[in-house]
């Protein structure tokens, strides 16, 4: 989701400013760099994972002036990448899509924070509830973690959305999105479609591209 940086006051834009740098460097700090110079095809994942989510924003919908509404594709790039090259690749995806779609630099830090922070966030933490179950089952990942991290990604942005777009004045949008809440499923299920289908392939063909797939974990009987 990106919101016109126009309607964004100075004091918000400042604050999520703080939050996305310090966020990104400690993203940087604590990123397992060695694995990734070590095996160049998971340099190839970080850039076309970023590739990947600016081609999927590029399809947004501006449903009302100031508001662009697209897919998230986050949940993919997390289960792929881990949240921190995650968090990494979706920055750099956002300030490539902001300014593809002519937005300044007021609009990045509530579309990183919306688009790329909480959903990355909601599908790692979904990962470790899902590894904390007893049943082991290959579906388990690729149903719950990546059909189902699509969807409360979805849930999730639009739990913080609405508080956001609030704070900045635009009440009657929200009071409108209540109204409508039913449209919501619009988002939910192709989102977790995208992403469910995604991580099924990869899990299947390519286990050793998905960081956060476990293959003791899910595949041995013990």
């Amino acid at each position: 989701m990106v919101i016109d940086g126009a309607l964004i006051p100075t004091w918000l834009s400042a604050s999520l400013w703080l939050l996305l740098f310090a966020t990104c460097l400690l993203a940087l700090r604590y990123a397992d760099w060695r694995a990734v110079i070590q095996v160049p095809a998971r340099l190839h994942l970080l850039l076309g994972g970023a590739l990947f989510c600016i081609i999927l924003w590029l399809l947004s919908v501006r449903v009302i002036p100031g508001l662009w509404i697209h897919f998230l594709g986050i949940t993919t790039l997390t289960l792929i990448l881990g949240w921190r090259f995650a968090l990494l690749a979706g920055t750099l995806a956002v300030l490539v899509h902001t300014a593809l779609i002519g937005q300044g630099a007021a609009s990045i830090p509530p579309a990183w924070l919306l688009s790329v922070a909480v959903p990355a966030t909601v599908s790692r933490y979904l990962v470790f509830r899902l590894r904390q179950l007893k049943y082991r089952n290959l579906f388990i990942y690729m149903l719950g973690a990546g059909f189902g991290g699509g969807l409360l990604s979805v849930l999730a942005l639009a739990a913080t959305a609405l508080p956001l777009l609030w704070v900045i004045g635009q009440r009657a949008w929200v009071i409108d999105a209540l109204a409508s809440w039913p449209l919501i499923s619009l988002l939910l299920f192709p989102e977790g479609f995208i992403n469910g289908m995604v991580v099924t392939t990869l899990t299947v063909f390519y286990p050793q591209l998905v960081k956060t797939f476990d293959e003791r974990h899910y595949l041995d009987d013990g």
